[in-house]
């Protein structure tokens, strides 16, 4: 098993400039390169579009998109969009809207959690971001940014 993860490790080749493929996602698992996301739990913030998972009231909303409108510890309140209400679930029954070009987004693991900017480009897995605040651009991984909703801006 070390030799596969030395392997693997070794056939990424060097992170983008920028980039900081260390960090966790909620769409990986530290465990595993092959294993998917939804195991980080500490990604969830006011204002991310998310897609409902089938883990989520057996499965009944599964697929429909909402926006995290409060975060409280484990437990976030979610507004669904096609049922106009209110739900309460953790992140492991909800995953991330993948942002596009051109949506706002906000950065969501790192030192950088929190900040808002747009994603002008994508590049692979590596999207281009121009940050509001200081306008600069940053690469970072795609996995690392959730689609702002336009109900939170």
């Amino acid at each position: 098993k070390q030799w596969y993860q030395r392997r693997v490790r070794a056939s990424l080749g060097p992170p983008s400039p920028g980039s900081d493929s260390s960090v966790p996602t909620p769409y990986s698992n530290l465990a595993s390169p092959m294993t998917p996301a939804s195991t980080q739990e500490n990604w969830p913030l006011s204002g991310i579009e998310v897609v409902m998972l089938e883990s989520f009231e057996d499965g009944q909303y599964i697929g429909q998109t909402g926006y995290i409108r409060a975060v409280s510890g484990p437990i976030s309140t979610v507004w669904l969009y096609e049922e106009e209400r209110e739900f309460e679930c953790q992140s492991y029954q909800m995953k991330p809207v993948v942002p596009k070009k051109q949506d706002k987004v906000v950065i969501i693991t790192g030192n950088r959690r929190g900040n808002h900017g747009q994603l002008i480009n994508i590049d692979n897995d590596d999207g281009i971001v121009k940050a509001d605040k200081s306008l600069e651009l940053r690469i970072l991984k795609l996995d690392s940014l959730a689609k702002l909703s336009a109900h939170h801006m």
